[in-house]
């Protein structure tokens, strides 16, 4: 059974986004204090320092396609340095190939300002006032305002992409853009008294998240002349490592403080979002309780839901699917030993991330 004040009542959440600071911040603080989480990936990254210094200036040089007005606004969205998992995905899949730099520069910018695009767009859904330890654009301009500056970098995504006057490449670039917007609109169309299945949670990230996970593995694979089964393994592989990252992305916001995270915490549940870890709880609640938390969710004590998840064993079981992901990434790489030297190491960086 739920216990006392698991429910609150819905005047006590007008704002959500007062909850999801005063309730995460505070609170999910006390349950994890730690020093700033180290990047597992800067080992990896280190392996190809020429090519991401090249890639870096490249990113920023982008700011000058923009109206003299835009540039300020879309420097602050750029400027702030993030993984850079997706460049790092297509450089690691064309590592053992021989390949023209400029190209894959273009094409690790691509799918970085893609993801800067949908960080954009997430920020104002999800009413967050920090990313990357920065105001996000949301929070300083406005909703309108940073709504437009998205849309802005998704259209010079897809210039970069023509610009290769690469059919293939164009067509996938614009149809994973199309894909990662129907994810976002597929996930805030649920009605939030319905549960998501696992099955339906695995559609919605694909096109969350993996499938920029994939691309970026394709762009890199494809222009690396290292053979069409490469470039099929190394987009499994992608695919794969793109649901693992999205459970540990939800995982965090269950369980990890603001400050380490660097972005704000907690929107998930303050907007009616069944990620991973909430989907596996009310799987093991019974029908009744299930349906009650699942009508409820925006209004809930999240600290005593995240007890309820640690109590049920709810952290490890998300900790066994996210290595389960990486070893079927692994899997799909493992017959080619040399061209999967990079990306095994990435698949190895994402087993040492702090899942729980």
């Amino acid at each position: 059974m739920f216990p006392d004040g698991f429910f609150k009542p819905a005047y006590a959440y007008k704002n959500e986004k007062s909850i999801a600071k005063k309730i995460f911040v505070v609170r999910l603080k006390r349950l994890k204090k730690s020093d700033a989480v180290k990047n597992p990936f800067n080992a990896v990254a280190e392996k190809m320092k020429p090519l991401f210094s090249a890639f870096e200036a490249y990113v920023r040089s982008q700011v000058l396609r923009f109206e003299p007005e835009v540039r300020d606004a879309a420097r602050d969205c750029i400027s702030p340095k993030g993984k850079f998992l997706r460049p790092m995905l297509v450089f690691a899949s064309a590592h053992a190939g021989k390949f023209d730099k400029h190209k894959i520069i273009n094409r690790a910018s691509i799918v970085e300002l893609t993801h800067l695009s949908t960080l954009i767009h997430d920020d104002v859904i999800d009413m967050a006032d920090m990313r990357r330890g920065c105001m996000t654009a949301g929070k300083k301009y406005g909703a309108r305002t940073a709504i437009l500056l998205g849309d802005a970098m998704f259209a010079n995504t897809i210039m970069l992409a023509l610009e290769e006057r690469d059919f293939e490449m164009s067509s996938r670039v614009a149809d994973a853009v199309k894909t990662i917007c129907e994810g976002e609109i597929r996930q805030t169309l649920k009605k939030s008294f319905e549960n998501v299945t696992r099955r339906r949670y695995y559609n919605i990230v694909y096109g969350k998240t993996a499938v920029l996970f994939e691309l970026s593995c394709w762009l890199g694979a494809s222009c690396s002349g290292l053979g069409k089964e490469w470039i099929l393994a190394a987009s499994e592989a992608g695919k794969q490592l793109g649901i693992a990252y999205q459970i540990y992305d939800d995982v965090c916001d269950w369980f990890m403080s603001e400050a380490d995270a660097g972005k704000t915490l907690g929107t998930d549940i303050a907007s009616g979002k069944q990620t991973f870890p909430l989907i596996l709880l009310l799987e093991k609640l019974s029908p009744r309780e299930s349906a009650k938390l699942a009508e409820n969710l925006t209004s809930v004590n999240p600290l005593d839901v995240a007890a309820k998840m640690r109590e049920l064993g709810v952290p490890q079981e998300c900790a066994r699917e996210f290595y389960r992901r990486i070893g079927l990434a692994e899997k799909s790489i493992s017959s080619f030993e040399k061209e999967s030297e990079m990306l095994a190491e990435f698949c190895g960086a994402m087993r040492s991330l702090n899942i729980g």
